[in-house]
């Protein structure tokens, strides 16, 4: 009976093993500078991104070849790489001043220029030669107050960096991905920009 009672136990708490620890990372980088003089008199809402099946999920995925997929053991995206980016984005777009007001897709408020996106690519490339990381997102820009639908959208364009690790790891990889980011980052916010101006009396 008493070892019957200690192989429950046993049972219970696993072993004794203690759980893995599962690293969490953040895409982090500075935000862009702007040196444009006028800041437009319109507002961005900024609605949530769709991301790819393969990648959608908090797995850091790597592909050693056009085939394989496979992801770190102990290293997570913190959030789903779809809001991360989107959220990221949001944030630049506040932080920019080039605009009115940028609404998130939490609120209520409907905004003049309508951002949506899809998260193509998203992953580390690992192969012999390098390990670069690899980010691909399409955005679409439409005018919420245009009635045809054929001028609704402004623009519906995609955007592609890769970026090569300075450190080989899941930190590596995220700190390389940032850095990508940061470049998409930009070229969105300009090309919004440049758009949203052309409607702006």
């Amino acid at each position: 009976m008493a070892s019957l009672v200690f192989l429950l136990a046993g049972c219970a708490t696993g072993g004794g093993k203690p759980p893995a620890q599962i690293d969490q990372y953040l895409l982090t980088y500075p935000p862009p500078v702007w040196d444009k003089p006028t800041k437009l008199a319109v507002s961005v809402k900024v609605n949530r991104f769709s991301i790819a099946a393969a990648y959608n999920s908090a797995n850091m995925a790597f592909r050693s070849d056009e085939y394989s997929l496979d992801a770190f053991n102990y290293s997570r995206w913190a959030v789903n790489p779809a809001d991360m980016i989107a959220d990221g984005l949001l944030s630049n777009l506040r932080g920019s001043g080039l605009f009115a007001a940028v609404y998130s897709r939490h609120e209520t408020d409907e905004g003049r220029f309508i951002l949506t996106g899809s998260v193509e690519e998203f992953y580390l490339r690992s192969d012999s030669k390098a390990k670069t990381a690899i980010v691909g997102i399409s955005i679409t820009l439409q005018d919420g107050r245009e009635k045809e639908i054929g001028k609704r959208v402004m623009f519906q364009k995609k955007y592609f960096r890769e970026e090569a690790l300075a450190n080989v790891s899941p930190r590596g990889y995220c700190q390389a991905a940032s850095l990508a980011m940061q470049s998409v980052s930009r070229e969105i916010i300009e090309d919004i920009y440049t758009a949203a101006q052309t409607r702006t009396p």
